[in-house]
């Protein structure tokens, strides 16, 4: 059965490997010393080595080793010397970027006795040579939770916090000043400030999260950087396929519209994953391949008791609706997802090692909007395509030394529309979309927004790395980023006096393209001492949009273009670790950080057109700059009983440069638009108490944290400048600091698992976190300060339980997922009156009326409450052919 499926493979593999060939450039460190255990004496010339690796190093006089380049993941290390019995440490868990401490005492070999000593390495609970806040999940423990995508992962940090649209915010700031990574290379969306390509975590070998201060080696981010490591081909022939099928169960009712019509396939999930070696033209090549299908119908219904082009008007008391609806209940949240992704790594010679990874993803989407419920076939559908593709080629030049170099290439495909073709018949007249009050659903109208855009990144990345002596590992590199922009953003103009479409002519109309340049480097030295360690560095960053600017701001679609200056940053970043014992250290970091704004702020309204009559125009600045952060972090870290560890962490940012706007005048007096600019300001504080357990003989590991933190401005969104000037009666700029909206003080995390191998594994994530802020208003009257009252605090349960039967080589699992366990109805938005999702004052003082929905219907919010109980249950078949 071996041989079948590796010659299936074999066709397959060598198509791919024209491309293809990764070894992780996110890689780690073994060191320690080797003594006689009698004597205590250090052993030189001992051989340490990893078994089943091509890798190893020999003891200095003093008897200290290591071994770099060592990729996350699971080892076996070996000690073994003529004269002495061999040693032998299992379960050494390697992460990146960290020294992995492994001592070796070695008895003299007695002659009636040849056999090894086999030890289990003991988990870490703190490390020691840790400078700043780091989180890092392995992929057995991704296994074991009930978590579906990175953004569930991330949720299990302290300082992370998730918005009410899903956000994700560390330390307190934006979205969009998060790094996303995978093997080390960016794959960030540069144009959104989203996360770009997305790794199944099936694939993830381990994820690790910084949000303190960073090394130089890390760029374009204020407030963390997500590394995912991706899993290597194993040693022997294995696999996995997965199905799983559920939906939601809940008895929120009246809440949620159609919630109690419970479909068996409403979510389901296709999994596949095949590793191994196979040995091609002499080479042996370690593949990894993984593929997921996801989908579901989401929690949010319609009903279609009108069609687009349906309409209705008020004369007099009398409502006149035309409705050729169906009344046929419609998903408007619906969500599908491909996933793929491979990866692929040979020894072209022993000194190069060779590999590729690639990531295949595709997702259709719709948001639910709730004025769309009656008409939800007018609401857009958005539509993502995007790859990625990364080239390693790691040179060993000696033990001690090794460089990475890569290369990647990635497009993202987005678009948004109700239907693919602009000039199609089936788009109604815009003037549906106005509504018959000011809480009536539509009773027809499509949305006509009709965007696209497509971003292409070429980066050329070279890591040179050295560890010079036992105490000393010098890092440099450089990177170059070449990116391509093409954007089509148009809205079809009505001609409201011949009743037609004019596809002459298209608001936004043209298809534009920008090709920024962006280069960084960096040094920066680990400096490990028994005494101290430190992590000192400085980077430097150049920008160049290739953008244009207008001359004069009061024409800016007139005046003549000059080209958008270049950007340059240098960051310094220090962090210092004190050993104040066995068991503990302590650690402060301080450091600069520098990131460009989203790419869409840079080039929005590429045509510099201003909207005439008022302030509706909002513009893009290629000469922007990058938003700063210096940063301070001081921390403790403690190991109790060699099972417990304590880390107690405090923390301050200043951020300065954010993005906002600024309201520009133009010579014609009624025209105003509103510029993006350099403008506001935050600052964010807390600190963290972290408690872990790892697993002894009760099988049992948890993690408990609770964070304290402050995140403050003088706005939450770079558009609220612009949009205060819109408000009635206009507002000035905010230039006080208050709660930012995802300013949560108080966050508790609990993850907990049971695990009995080869038999069953319990994984449960617990959360508490108190509410966001919100502003009162009465009537549309601001009634306190801004941001001053708070919305309910959430809680959440979920759940994951695995029962395993062993069957020779395979292993048949058994599962459930529970989201929401308890269906906590669990509050994101508020009425401004109220502060309460589920009550307003609003029906005190607005009538009742005979339209398409009562005030009530309309007035019950689905979109205000997070996602109610799901409930998944799967089958998982495991092989491992030796």
């Amino acid at each position: 059965m071996k041989l079948f499926y590796q010659l299936s493979l074999y066709i397959f593999l060598l198509v791919v490997l024209s491309a293809a060939v990764i070894f992780p450039g996110q890689t780690g460190k073994i060191a320690g010393t080797v003594k006689d255990k009698s004597t205590g004496e250090p052993l030189i010339g001992v051989n340490i080595f990893i078994e089943k690796a091509t890798i190893g190093a020999a003891s200095d006089i003093n008897g200290d080793y290591f071994i770099v380049n060592v990729s996350p993941g699971e080892y076996t290390v070996v000690a073994s010397m003529i004269g002495y019995q061999s040693m032998k440490v299992t379960k050494v868990i390697v992460t990146a970027d960290r020294t992995t401490n492994i001592n070796f005492e070695l008895e003299a070999q007695r002659l009636e006795l040849n056999e090894e000593v086999v030890v289990t390495a003991e988990r870490l609970i703190i490390r020691k040579d840790l400078t700043s806040s780091e989180l890092s999940v392995t992929s057995s423990e991704i296994k074991s939770l009930p978590v579906e995508s990175l953004s569930d992962i991330l949720q299990l940090k302290a300082g992370v916090v998730t918005d009410a649209s899903g956000g994700i915010h560390i330390r307190g700031g934006r979205t969009s000043e998060v790094s996303y990574l995978v093997d080390g290379i960016p794959v960030s969306d540069y144009y959104s400030g989203s996360s770009g390509a997305n790794v199944d975590v099936q694939f993830m070998e381990e994820v690790k999260v910084i949000s303190g201060v960073f090394n130089a080696e890390y760029g374009q981010a204020l407030s963390g950087v997500v590394d995912v490591i991706t899993r290597q081909g194993s040693n022997t022939f294995q696999g996995n396929i997965s199905v799983s099928s559920g939906d939601y169960l809940s008895n929120h009712k009246d809440i949620f519209f159609n919630i109690d019509e419970v479909n068996p396939t409403g979510t389901s999930e296709i999994k596949a994953n095949i590793s191994g070696p196979l040995n091609i033209l002499g080479k042996n090549i370690s593949y990894n391949l993984a593929f997921r299908r996801f989908s579901n119908d989401g929690y949010h219904y319609g009903q279609r008791r009108f069609n687009p082009k349906d309409s209705s008007f008020q004369e007099g008391d009398v409502f006149h609706i035309v409705s050729t609806g169906d009344n046929k209940i419609i998903s408007m949240n619906p969500f599908l997802n491909y996933n793929f992704q491979g990866k692929f790594a040979f020894n072209l010679l022993q000194e190069l090692k060779i590999s590729n990874l690639f990531l295949w993803e595709k997702t259709n989407s719709k948001y639910y909007n709730h004025i769309f419920k009656l008409n939800p076939d007018g609401l857009p559908e958005k539509f993502t395509n995007s790859l990625n593709n990364i080239v390693t080629f790691t040179y060993v030049f000696s033990p001690s030394t090794f460089l990475d170099l890569k290369y990647s290439y990635g497009r993202s495909e987005e678009k948004s529309y109700v239907f693919e073709d602009i000039r199609d018949a089936r788009y109604a007249n815009p003037e549906l979309l106005n509504q018959l009050t000011s809480y009536a659903f539509l009773t027809g109208g499509t949305y006509m927004g009709h965007s696209g855009r497509i971003t292409n990144t070429n980066i050329i990345k070279a890591d040179l790395f050295s560890q010079i002596d036992n105490y000393n590992g010098i890092k440099t590199g450089i990177e170059l980023n070449l990116g391509k922009i093409q954007l089509n953003n148009e809205i079809v103009k009505y001609q409201d006096t011949l009743k037609v479409f004019d596809f002459n002519y298209f608001i936004n109309q043209g298809k534009f393209e920008y090709n920024p340049v962006s280069f960084a480097c960096y040094l920066q030295d680990k400096v490990e001492y028994k005494s101290v360690i430190i992590n000192a560095g400085v980077r430097y960053d150049y920008f160049n949009s290739n953008g244009k600017v207008p001359t004069d701001l009061r024409d800016p679609e007139n005046s003549p273009k000059i080209n958008a200056k270049e950007q340059h940053q240098v960051s310094p970043r220090l962090g210092i670790a004190f050993p104040i014992s066995a068991d503990g250290t302590i650690h402060f970091s301080y450091g600069h950080f520098f990131q460009l704004p989203p790419y869409s702020y840079l080039y929005s309204n590429p045509n510099f057109r201003v909207g005439p009559g008022g302030l509706y125009t909002l513009m893009g600045n290629a000469n922007l700059k990058a938003q700063s952060v210096v940063a301070y972090e001081l921390g403790l870290h403690y190991q109790f009983f060699d099972m417990i560890g304590l880390e107690v962490i405090g923390y301050y940012k200043d951020i300065t440069n954010l993005l906002g706007t600024e309201i520009q005048d133009t010579y014609i007096k009624s025209d105003r638009y509103a510029l993006y600019v350099n403008r506001d300001y935050g600052k964010a504080r807390g600190f963290t108490v972290s408690l872990s357990k790892r697993p002894t003989e009760d099988h049992v590991s948890v993690s408990l944290d609770y964070t304290l933190q402050i995140a403050e401005g003088n706005a939450s969104d770079p558009n609220d400048a612009f949009n205060r000037a819109q408000g009635t009666p206009p507002k000035q700029p905010n230039i006080q600091v208050v709660p930012l909206n995802w300013d949560q003080r108080h966050t508790i995390n609990l993850s907990l698992f049971y695990i009995v191998p080869g038999d069953f594994n319990l994984g449960v994530i617990a959360k508490y976190e108190s509410g966001f802020p919100y502003t009162p208003e009465l009537q549309s009257i601001q009634t306190s300060y801004e941001n001053s009252s708070r919305i309910p605090s959430k809680t959440n349960v979920d759940l994951q339980f695995n029962k395993d039967f062993i069957i020779g080589e395979t292993t048949l699992s058994f599962f459930v997922r529970v989201f929401n366990l308890f269906d906590t109805r669990n509050e994101i938005n508020v009425y401004r009156d109220t502060g309460r999702a589920g009550y307003t004052l609003i029906s005190q003082y607005t009538p009742q009326y005979q339209g398409p929905n009562t005030l009530d219907e309309f007035l019950n919010r689905p979109d205000y409450y997070t996602e109610p109980r799901r409930i998944l249950l799967g089958v998982s078949h495991n092989f491992n052919l030796q």
